[in-house]
C-alpha cells in the first residue's frame, strides 16, 4: 500500500500560514515575472488561474490579495518536512514541494494500522499548512484519496474498494497533457469509469502511450514500486547576528566566519563536499538562498570560500541579514580527491629541505645546499638527489 502526504497549493499554503488573516479570502502568489503561481479556491471562483498575469487577475477580482513569491522560504519549509518524514518512513519518494509518497506496509507493524501511519505522517507537517494524507494500493489512487481527505485528515482506500473508488473520479484528475484532456472533454468522457469502459487498444490508438497509461490508471493497474531518492549526508552551520548586517564587507566576513566554523568541525575531517547551499534571513523573515555546485568535490575550506565569495559579491539580498546558514551536500570520502591533497611541489620541497637539514646535522655540512640555492631544485641531478633521504 502507498501513502501520499499532500499540502495543496504549497506556495500559497506557506504564505497563508504566515498570514492567517487572509484565510478564506481570494489570494494569489505572484512570481518575479508578474505571473500568478498559486491561486486560492476563493480566487478561482472569480476566474483567476495560474495562466494569468497579476494585472489580469486583479482586473477579474478587484479585492484580490497578492503575495510576493518567497522561493527560499518554500524550499526551507519543504526541506524541514522531508527531514521529519525521513525520521518516520523507510521508503520515501518526494514528488514535488507539497507532495510525497511513502511506503505504508512496512510501517503498519509499528503504528498498528494504515490510519495510524497516516496520522504519524500528518504529524510531520505544521498544522497551519493544512496537510492531508491518503493511502491506497496504487500511487495515483493514494493521491486522489489525499485530495478528498479533509484538511488535517486522512482517507484510506482498500484493495476491495479501489475499482469503485476510481470509477467516480473526474477525468481531469489524470496526469495527462492538456491536449488529451481537451479531447476527452470533447468526447464527453467526464469520469474514469466512463474512460475505462473503452477498450485499451482504442485509447492507445487515439492518444498513444499516454492513452494506454490513462486506461491503466483508471483500472488501478499502475503498481510500479516507489523510487526513493538516495539519502545524502549533509552538514550545516548557522550564525545568528545580534545586529543585522547591511554592508557588503561585513556580510562577506560573516559568511566566511560561518563557513570557517563548519570547516573546523571534527565530523568534516576526511570528507569532501560536492555542493554548498547558502541561506539567509532578514529581520522580517524574508529568505534568500543560493546553491553552488563545485567543479569537483572540495575538502579545503579555502577552496570552498573562493567559489562562494564571487557568488556573494554579486548577490542581491532582500534586506539587512539577521541569520546566515551554510550547508554542505554530497559529502564523500576525500581520499583521492586532488584538491583535498597538499601541493605535490610544496611537499617535495619541504621533504628535500628536511633531508638537507638532517645531512648537515649528521656530517656538519650539506653537499646539496649550495646547489639548491643556485638552481631550481627540480634540475638537480638524480645522483645528488639520491643523497637525500626522502622517507624521513
Amino acid at each position: 500500500m502507498v501513502g501520499c502526504l499532500l499540502v495543496a497549493r504549497f506556495p500559497l499554503a506557506c504564505e497563508l500560514a504566515d498570514h492567517p488573516q487572509l484565510a478564506g479570502l481570494p489570494a494569489v502568489v505572484a512570481g518575479e515575472s508578474g505571473q500568478v503561481l498559486a491561486v486560492s479556491p476563493e480566487a478561482e471562483g472569480w476566474g483567476v488561474g495560474p495562466d494569468l498575469t497579476i494585472r489580469e487577475a486583479i482586473g477579474r477580482c478587484p479585492g484580490l490579495a497578492v503575495l510576493e513569491e518567497r522561493g527560499a522560504r518554500y524550499h526551507a519549509r519543504w526541506a524541514e518536512i522531508l527531514a521529519a518524514l525521513e525520521r518516520v518512513a523507510f521508503t520515501l519518494e518526494p514528488a514535488e514541494p507539497g507532495k510525497a509518497y511513502i511506503g505504508i506496509d512496512e510501517l503498519v507493524p509499528h503504528h498498528r494500522s494504515p490510519e495510524g501511519v497516516l496520522a504519524a505522517l500528518l504529524g510531520c507537517v505544521d498544522p497551519d499548512l493544512r496537510p492531508r494524507a491518503g493511502a491506497a494500493p496504487t500511487r495515483f489512487a493514494a493521491l486522489l484519496a489525499a485530495r478528498q481527505a479533509s484538511s488535517g485528515g486522512a482517507l484510506v482506500v482498500g484493495e476491495e474498494e479501489l475499482v469503485r473508488f476510481l470509477a467516480g473520479q473526474p477525468v481531469a484528475a489524470l496526469p495527462a497533457s492538456p491536449e488529451m484532456l481537451r479531447r476527452l472533454s470533447v468526447l464527453r468522457l467526464t469520469t474514469l469509469g466512463e474512460l475505462r469502459a473503452l477498450p485499451r487498444s482504442a485509447l492507445a490508438a487515439q492518444f498513444g502511450p499516454e492513452g494506454a497509461r490513462a486506461w491503466d490508471l483508471a483500472w488501478g493497474q499502475d503498481r510500479s514500486p516507489l523510487r526513493p531518492l538516495p539519502r545524502q549526508t549533509r552538514m550545516a552551520e548557522s550564525l545568528r547576528l545580534e545586529t543585522p548586517l547591511v554592508s557588503r564587507p561585513a556580510i562577506l566576513a560573516a559568511w566566511q566566519e560561518t563557513l570557517g566554523r563548519l570547516g573546523h568541525r571534527r565530523e568534516l575531517r576526511g570528507l569532501a563536499a560536492r555542493q554548498i547551499e547558502l541561506r539567509a534571513a532578514t529581520e522580517r523573515g524574508r529568505q534568500w538562498a543560493r546553491r553552488i555546485t563545485f567543479k569537483e568535490p572540495l575538502a579545503d575550506v579555502h577552496g570552498m570560500w573562493s567559489a562562494v565569495r564571487s557568488a556573494l559579491e554579486e548577490a542581491s539580498f532582500p534586506g539587512p541579514l539577521a541569520e546566515l546558514a551554510v550547508e554542505l551536500h554530497g559529502l564523500t570520502p576525500a581520499g583521492g580527491q586532488q584538491l583535498a591533497l597538499p601541493s605535490t611541489r610544496a611537499t617535495m620541497r619541504a621533504r628535500l629541505e628536511e633531508g638537507m637539514r638532517q645531512l648537515k646535522a649528521r656530517y656538519g655540512y650539506c653537499p646539496l645546499g649550495r646547489v639548491v640555492e643556485m638552481e631550481p631544485w627540480s634540475r638537480i641531478p638524480e645522483r645528488r638527489l639520491a643523497l637525500v633521504d626522502f622517507d624521513v
